[in-house]
């Protein structure tokens, strides 16, 4: 029971990180190489607390869940989430455009699988 806590350590202290920053800083007064900071916390929490998901998953099942593709598609979600969201806070994001993420995030990880069987 208190590996369950323990996993989801990295992603508590992520996305409090990010609550943090959000809450301290004001967008208007920062440095633009400052912007880029919640984007890839928030990509890595998201990242990480699938990650923790999928261990916890993985505790009770019988079949075995393959690390490399659960961390693959973890990865995946997080960037289209992340590029979503870039391009929602730029007031960019459409329905196409999401559609058009999601669409190339399937095709990237669908053929990242496939490089991961041939070897």
């Amino acid at each position: 029971m208190i590996f369950r806590h323990i996993v989801f350590s990295r992603p508590i202290l992520l996305w409090l990180s990010l609550v943090v920053f959000m809450s301290l800083t004001n967008p208007n007064s920062m440095p633009v190489a400052f912007l880029v900071f919640p984007f890839v916390v928030f990509g890595f929490a998201v990242y990480t607390t699938w990650q923790a998901f999928v261990r916890i998953y993985a505790r009770g099942r019988d079949k075995k869940v393959r690390p490399e593709r659960a961390a693959l598609l973890g990865a995946v979600i997080s960037i289209v989430l992340v590029f979503s969201l870039g391009l929602e806070s730029l007031g960019e994001l459409t329905p196409r455009d999401f559609f058009v993420i999601v669409l190339f995030g399937a095709v990237v990880y669908f053929y990242m699988v496939r490089s991961l069987k041939q070897d």
